[in-house]
């Protein structure tokens, strides 16, 4: 077998069509079905059911395309290993961040980067957490920041910060200081759309399942920012993450009200892959962002770190 065909059988599985994965490998059709079945009849089984649309891989194939991304990461990690060992920090980190940070958290660090290592080129892409995992995963991204811990196959998270919850409100409510999650009326609750991970721990400590329904308006949203200013300009509340709280107004601070009880927060961390390569770069982001964090974030303290619920085969 060759490492072109292990390439060309991830593809494969990524797009689930022979002409798409042609057309992103640069090469023909036929070349790409002439390159799997020697595979396959190299390793003795066959990865992909044809007989499906998409192409769907087999169980077997599943197994074998694990160990596969594992095999490309590595060599992968081969290419990098000249400029990773420089200290000139040339290169490119490619850096992957749930939308609930990414407006918060980006600004703080990354000019300071920008400045010391200015042969260092950051690409951030604001992604959802299971692309996120994925996209790490097969080595799209170099690391990816999210909502921690994570028990996934093949990653490892290495923590960051921790980040409070608390409750934003349009001050039509009581004016203490504090909010008891009892005193939560759903149906003036605004969170994001279902599948983000933000609200699935939101879930865990809100009772979500007598959340409105019929309502009139009903918005989606992955922006925490849109979240804010609906609150702002229809009333109700929803629940934010600490640094959001740095972006708020002087009037818009009022209406934030800390949750009373024990202090529930977010992990966030970076993950990478059990065999990451660029440690020296991901060293440089993790010291960088954890210089610019307000030092009491750097600590659990008692918090209660609510579970993000990261289910991703």
């Amino acid at each position: 077998m060759t490492i072109n065909q292990l390439q060309y059988a991830l593809a494969l599985s990524k797009h689930g069509n022979f002409k798409r994965a042609a057309e992103h490998l640069n090469i023909s059709q036929p070349a790409l079905s002439l390159q799997i079945q020697k595979l396959e009849e190299e390793i003795g089984f066959k990865l992909f059911n044809r007989a499906t649309n998409p192409i769907e891989v087999t169980e077997d194939g599943k197994l074998y395309l694990v160990k596969t991304q594992e095999v490309i990461s590595g060599v992968k990690q081969l290419q990098n290993f000249t400029s990773v060992i420089k200290d000139d920090y040339h290169g490119k980190l490619v850096i992957g961040i749930i939308p609930t940070l990414a407006p918060f958290l980006v600004p703080l660090f990354v000019e300071s980067i920008e400045q010391d290592y200015p042969d260092l080129q950051l690409v951030i892409k604001e992604q959802i957490t299971e692309k996120v995992v994925n996209n790490v995963r097969n080595g799209e991204l170099d690391v990816g920041i999210i909502s921690t811990p994570i028990d996934i196959y093949g990653i490892k998270s290495i923590p960051l910060f921790y980040e409070r919850f608390y409750v934003y409100t349009s001050g039509e409510q009581d004016a203490s200081s504090e909010f008891r999650i009892e005193d939560i009326n759903y149906d003036k609750l605004w969170l994001l759309d279902e599948g983000n991970c933000f609200r699935d721990q939101i879930n865990n400590f809100c009772d979500l399942k007598t959340i409105r329904e019929g309502r009139n308006l009903v918005y989606q949203s992955n922006s925490i920012d849109a979240l804010i200013r609906i609150v702002d300009t229809k009333g109700g509340m929803t629940i934010l993450p600490e640094l959001t709280s740095m972006c708020l107004n002087a009037y818009q601070e009022e209406n934030l009200k800390i949750i009373s009880g024990r202090p529930k927060a977010r992990e966030i961390g970076l993950i990478v892959t059990n065999k990451y390569d660029k440690e020296r770069y991901i060293e440089v982001l993790q010291t960088y962002i954890q210089k610019n964090i307000p030092h009491h974030m750097l600590s659990q303290h008692d918090y209660e770190v609510v579970d993000p619920n990261i289910q991703i085969k």
